[in-house]
């Protein structure tokens, strides 16, 4: 389950689109994260902790939220910036420019050890986590390979070798997906670990770019129809689903079980530019839902289970929101 990436300007693209269309609103809590509203962007979340890039210190951090026992911490103190963090249980990931070049880095929430990942001098950006693989964007080669790192063993892997730029990894069990430049234009490919086999996971010749897995599924956001759409392709059937069909924009998704989730300005209000909103797909009711409605800005969501967490920008700074869904099965979590 990863998260929505920052290269994006995507709030500014809001003038480009001007659709509005009436959705259900979810059922559920809303509520802010965290005493401190300033400056709180890209949010991931896994079972009950959140964690975020910050810049209330005037940097950028990394922090996390517990939302069983309510408690903040500051993972990172430098002050050099971090940021674009994802965490699987215990362990926190970040891109990190302290050595003058960007390196990936790890949190251990059990035992409090920080470790660096990467040393190469070349710049290695944006990662994801699942299970103890980590992987991530890597220059050292001239060009943007994604490589892998197995926490369990310590081993270093290099996953992608076309001189083309492969970048915004995510991974789930034994597949990893990314956005790749290597046809003329962004698709998404795939490897699976296990097999070592590398395909092409969209056919179609428009742009697709920011996958994300969860299991055998994988979202992204789709250009074909000459506005951003959310697709998934099921991995276990081999069938290609379209998840959007309103004209506006719908960028970034994020999935975990059968929850879709994205950012989506049909809502947006004549000239005026931004209201992004949080929209989601329930995939076994097939019901799109809007799960937030403020007039601001709600951008770069994530989701684990009933929860869904993004970056809002109602009180005019960058805050953590959380939205917990009411649902009769609380054991999809």
């Amino acid at each position: 389950m990863r998260k929505s990436i920052v290269i994006y300007s995507l709030i500014a693209l809001s003038l480009l689109s001007m659709s509005t269309s009436v959705a259900t609103m979810a059922e559920g809590t809303e509520m802010q994260i965290g005493p401190n509203g300033t400056g709180q962007w890209y949010p991931a979340i896994h079972e009950d902790r959140i964690v975020w890039t910050d810049t209330r210190n005037e940097t950028f951090d990394i922090y996390m939220y517990n939302i069983s026992s309510e408690e903040e911490v500051q993972i990172t103190s430098t002050p050099f910036i971090q940021m674009t963090p994802d965490i699987y249980r215990d362990i926190i990931v970040w891109e990190d420019n302290r050595n003058g070049d960007w390196d990936i880095y790890m949190y251990d929430l059990s035992s409090g050890e920080e470790k660096q990942v990467t040393v190469h001098p070349a710049d290695q950006r944006v990662p994801a986590i699942n299970e103890d693989r980590v992987v991530w964007s890597d220059m050292r080669n001239g060009n943007m390979d994604i490589y892998m790192y197995n926490i369990t063993s310590g081993e270093e892997t290099q996953i992608t070798i076309n001189e083309a730029d492969q970048w915004y990894p995510g991974i789930s069990g034994d597949i990893i997906v990314w956005e790749d430049a290597r046809n003329g234009s962004s698709s998404v490919y795939m490897y699976n670990i296990s097999s070592g086999d590398e395909s092409k996971l969209t056919q179609n010749e428009s742009e697709q770019y920011l996958p994300t897995i969860d299991d055998d599924r994988v979202v992204w956001t789709d250009y074909r129809n000459f506005n951003q759409d959310i697709y998934m392709y099921n991995l276990s059937t081999g069938e290609e689903i379209q998840v959007t069909t309103n004209e506006s924009w719908q960028v970034g998704p994020a999935i975990s079980g059968n929850r879709i989730v994205w950012m989506d300005d049909r809502n947006q209000d004549g000239d005026m530019p931004g209201n992004w909103d949080i929209y989601m797909q329930d995939l076994s009711t097939g019901e799109e839902l809007q799960v937030s409605s403020n007039v601001s800005n709600q951008v770069y969501p994530a989701v684990y289970g009933d929860r869904i967490v993004w970056t809002d920008m109602r009180n005019e700074e960058a805050a953590i929101y959380m939205f917990e869904l009411v649902t009769q099965d609380m054991t999809e979590k």
